[in-house]
């Protein structure tokens, strides 16, 4: 996976502004606020997965996912690659990152025909300090997405193979999927089956062993490198 960024087209203030109403953060700033934000933000393409941030690198950036999706890849001694489930669009993450300067210890990964904003870390903080209230509202950011963590954490080491497939469908649905205009109540999440295992630490063949029962319940519907996950059936999952 190589940097391979190209051209895009050129999103309008009236966009960028709108994509930073997305975050609880960027939704209280004022006009003088968006604008130095608009000012230092930068809009990346890329054509192929592409790491755009190494582990042993400083994260210092706070990322929106216009399209795509964003990875968390962790690569163990041994060379065995693990991801978590997909940051999908019009979520804002890395919040943590702008109030950290210890290297990561996973690679960001953006998928093929992805397009990221990127807003430094220092801007977060400048607007901060100029701006003590945005401090809760960046707290509760990075509390939303450390409970998801510790969620898929707990599942992924106590819980039976049959839940954990449960909860990342769950999962998926807050952080991955967008909704289907073609499909009312359906969302969708762009993944492969490769990738799905990953996610669960299963082999292929277990993995879709294990979604098909969920299909057969009518709660997903398995495609090529998609999933179509059925909203009014979520809470099924619980049970």
């Amino acid at each position: 996976m190589s940097p391979n960024r190209q051209s895009l087209r050129k999103y309008s203030q009236e966009e960028l502004t709108s994509f930073l109403a997305y975050s609880g953060v960027f939704s209280v700033c004022n006009q003088d606020e968006i604008d130095y934000i608009l000012s230092q933000l930068k809009t990346n393409k890329y054509k192929n997965e592409t790491v755009i941030a190494h582990r042993e690198d400083v994260g210092d950036q706070v990322r929106f996912v216009i399209n795509g999706s964003l990875n968390i890849v962790a690569t163990s001694l041994d060379g065995k690659e693990v991801r978590f489930p997909p940051i999908g669009p019009q979520r804002w993450v890395g919040w943590i990152s702008c109030f950290d300067n210890q290297a990561l210890s996973h690679d960001w990964v953006a998928t093929a025909k992805s397009e990221v904003i990127s807003v430094p870390g220092a801007v977060i903080r400048k607007l901060c300090e100029n701006n003590p209230a945005l401090y809760p509202k960046v707290m509760t950011e990075i509390n939303r997405q450390f409970k998801l963590l510790m969620s898929w954490t707990e599942f992924v080491s106590l819980h039976s193979l049959t839940a954990r497939v449960r909860m990342l469908v769950q999962i998926l649905a807050q952080i991955s999927a967008t909704p289907m205009d073609e499909k009312p109540g359906w969302l969708q999440v762009d993944v492969t089956q490769e990738h799905l295992a990953s996610f669960l630490n299963l082999s292929r063949q277990t993995a879709n062993k294990l979604l098909v029962e969920l299909e057969k319940e009518q709660i997903i519907s398995i495609g090529y490198r998609k999933i179509l996950i059925n909203g009014e059936k979520l809470s099924n999952l619980a049970n």
